[in-house]
């Protein structure tokens, strides 16, 4: 029992530390102290902590206090989504969807993207989006792409309202519906969605026919 409790009291000391290696690199973040951050994450990421494997996967795929390098990236992604982190398994997936750190593989990529969005993902649910709907690492089917494009447009994500709009519009592999077209292009256009305006009219058109 002794030993048990040693070594749950030796988990809770890593975890307290890791915790405080992480608020070091968040601080240095907020004052763009790269490096700093990049040093205190690597002592939390290197004791097992996926947020700071994922964030220093983040330093390396952008090139923040460290040379850029998507390999290196690609590798603590690699680390954190293994293990189950929803972000990780989302970056990860973006690596593979356009070749980065690993070579293009668009069915390793909806596998990752379709993990982080049954976790409630919102990008990831996008993404799963955009995979059906281009027949991307799955079947083409535009009624499938509507429903992960809702799921992330229900949430404020103005990509996904457009292509809802998109669809509803369209009516690619569902049925065409200018009026939910109209309203999905004038939420996005709301949130800043620079095509949206163009949806807007063409849906416009549609009613009045």
């Amino acid at each position: 029992m002794k030993t048990i409790a040693n070594l749950f009291a030796l988990l809770l000391l890593i975890c307290s530390a890791a915790q405080a290696d992480i608020g070091v690199a968040m601080k240095a973040i907020e004052r763009g102290h790269y490096a700093t951050a990049e040093r205190a994450l690597r002592k939390a990421a290197d004791k097992g902590d996926t947020r700071a494997q994922n964030n220093l996967g983040y330093l390396y795929e952008h090139g923040l206090g460290v040379v850029q390098s998507y390999s290196d990236a690609f590798n603590w992604y690699n680390r954190a989504a293994e293990a189950g982190l929803t972000e990780a398994q989302y970056n990860l997936a973006t690596l593979y969807h356009h070749g980065r750190g690993a070579a293009l593989n668009h069915d390793v990529a909806y596998k990752w993207f379709s993990l982080a969005a049954t976790a409630g993902y919102t990008e990831a649910e996008y993404m799963l989006g955009e995979s059906h709907r281009s027949g991307l690492g799955v079947k083409k089917d535009g009624a499938v792409a509507l429903s992960w494009y809702l799921k992330a447009a229900r949430k404020g994500h103005p990509a996904a309202q457009l292509m809802a709009a998109s669809v509803y519009l369209s009516g690619e592999g569902w049925r065409k519906e200018p009026a939910k077209a109209l309203v999905w292009a004038e939420i996005a256009r709301v949130n800043g969605e620079p095509q949206a305006t163009a949806l807007l009219d063409k849906a416009s058109k549609g009613l009045r026919q």
